[in-house]
């Protein structure tokens, strides 16, 4: 199935360069112009800041926690790798999907340059956190039977310098970015008819170029707010991968990471429907 699959976006590609390649280069400038100068510095000192914190004695589940929320994807997945020798299985998953959030700066600083709107923003950041959370409590409800006998194993190798893991981290963000962009211009021609789908199918596969997307549509305001929080919540499939290269060591399946996000997806929209209702903003 897959093999067809790709043949068939080789296939798409080669039928359709300038679309396909007009999708790459937005998505580079999406990624070069509004991510990196943002995402990169924020991550290179979470990562300092997770390399000085393993040499202190404290408890692990909260520094990740802390840590995975501040940082945002992959960030928090690199912070349960560090952490991996100190967690236990019980914890894993609920960390899994606490950590698997979009980075804070990307909302706040981005979207908000996108968007103009702070109030809206924060108020995104804090439904997105809120969810996070409560996806996680349901979790660890879930999974209360799981022994803790057997550590997880370790993965991360914390002697690489922050700054190469950055380096590393922010060029695997760029992949993904134009691929799933890519990926998504290619579903939009099969969408075509259904255009308001067009930008809710780019923020499932991508975030960064899905949710501007969803803000330049002409949808209303309200299902414009709930649409972001839905979108944030989920992560898009481009996060998902990145986390999942990074924790399918410690056994965590793509499976697993998906229903997290689908989740936090149904729990981030419905906050922000009840917020927008309760106490609206425009």
């Amino acid at each position: 199935m897959f093999v067809f699959f790709y043949l068939l976006v080789i296939v798409i590609l080669i039928l359709h360069p300038s679309d396909t390649a007009q999708s790459a280069l937005e998505a580079m400038r999406i990624w070069g112009g509004s991510i990196v100068p943002v995402l990169f510095p924020y991550m290179v000192f979470s990562r300092l800041l997770c390399k000085s914190l393993q040499t202190l004695a404290l408890p692990a589940e909260p520094a990740v926690a802390a840590l995975g929320l501040l940082g945002g994807s992959p960030s928090g997945a690199a912070m349960i790798t560090a952490y991996a020798d100190r967690l236990s299985p019980k914890s894993l998953y609920p960390l899994c999907a606490l950590c698997g959030t979009v980075s804070p700066m990307f909302i706040l600083g981005t979207m908000q340059a996108w968007t103009n709107n702070e109030s809206l923003c924060r108020r995104l950041l804090l439904c997105h956190w809120l969810c996070a959370l409560l996806c996680a409590g349901i979790i660890r409800l879930g999974k209360r039977h799981i022994s803790n006998r057997t550590n997880v194993p370790q993965t991360f190798e914390s002697s690489v310098n922050p700054i190469v893991q950055s380096i590393d981290a922010i060029l695997q963000v760029g992949g993904c970015v134009i691929c799933y962009s890519v990926l998504s211009s290619i579903l939009a021609k099969l969408l075509r008819s259904l255009s308001l789908l067009q930008p809710l199918v780019h923020a499932m596969l991508e975030i960064s170029g899905g949710v501007h997307a969803i803000w330049q549509s002409s949808l209303p305001f309200m299902f414009k707010c709930i649409a972001l929080s839905a979108a944030l919540g989920f992560g898009g499939l481009s996060i998902l991968t990145q986390n999942h290269a990074l924790l399918k060591h410690a056994g965590i399946s793509m499976r697993s990471l998906v229903g997290f996000a689908l989740i936090r997806c149904i729990l981030s929209a419905a906050l922000m429907a009840l917020c927008q209702y309760l106490f609206p903003i425009s």
